[in-house]
């Protein structure tokens, strides 16, 4: 079974259980979720409308705890989910996170920056209670107790999340840019409506 059937099966029982939904998935990702939830009768743009279901971006989620050039701000990322996980559980008995950091951390080759990632966002779920669900997982759950032990080795997988982070960001400013770059062409023929 696939991520994207496993999610779908997620979704519907969390909605049937009137359980809230925090999504934190890529751009192509998130797409291909509100499609499918639409071919299974699910109205997203309600369920976004009553709370229920939220959407952020996993690269720009990510990228905002990026302080300096060698470090990534763990502590306000950790904030920033559960930020979101108890909006949720003001309204809803419980919340289901789906992670996609993981996968995008995995896709730009950054295997130990993906674990060590998993395994804070696991050990949050585990002391918080909240479901999750990370797309594309790497580890095996890990309990609190087994998180808080830290080594060197995990300092050094930290710099490497800061500078996958790092060149994300790059690559992103850079297609803004270039984005952003009128083209003379479309300029020309540009008319104003009478």
């Amino acid at each position: 079974m696939n991520d994207f059937c496993i999610i779908n099966q997620l979704v519907k029982d969390s909605f049937a259980n009137n359980h809230a939904i925090v999504v934190i998935l890529q751009s192509k990702e998130r797409i291909h979720l509100i499609e499918e939830s639409k071919q299974l009768g699910i109205d997203i743009e309600e369920l976004k409308s009553s709370g229920r279901i939220k959407f952020f971006d996993a690269g720009l989620f990510l990228s905002n705890f990026v302080i300096s050039e060698a470090q990534l701000d763990t502590e306000n990322l950790k904030n920033s989910i559960s930020h979101a996980i108890n909006n949720s559980k003001l309204h809803f008995s419980q919340v289901l996170l789906i992670d996609g950091m993981i996968d995008m951390l995995l896709r730009k080759g950054n295997q130990e920056s993906a674990v060590f990632l998993e395994n804070q966002i696991q050990a949050m779920a585990s002391q918080q209670g909240f479901d999750l669900y990370i797309y594309d997982s790497v580890v095996k759950p890990v309990t609190a107790n087994e998180y808080s032990e830290s080594s060197s080795e995990e300092k050094s997988i930290m710099t490497s999340i800061e500078n996958s982070v790092r060149n994300g960001l790059e690559t992103a400013g850079n297609t803004l840019e270039n984005l952003a770059k009128p083209s003379p062409s479309k300029l020309k023929s540009f008319t104003f409506p009478i």
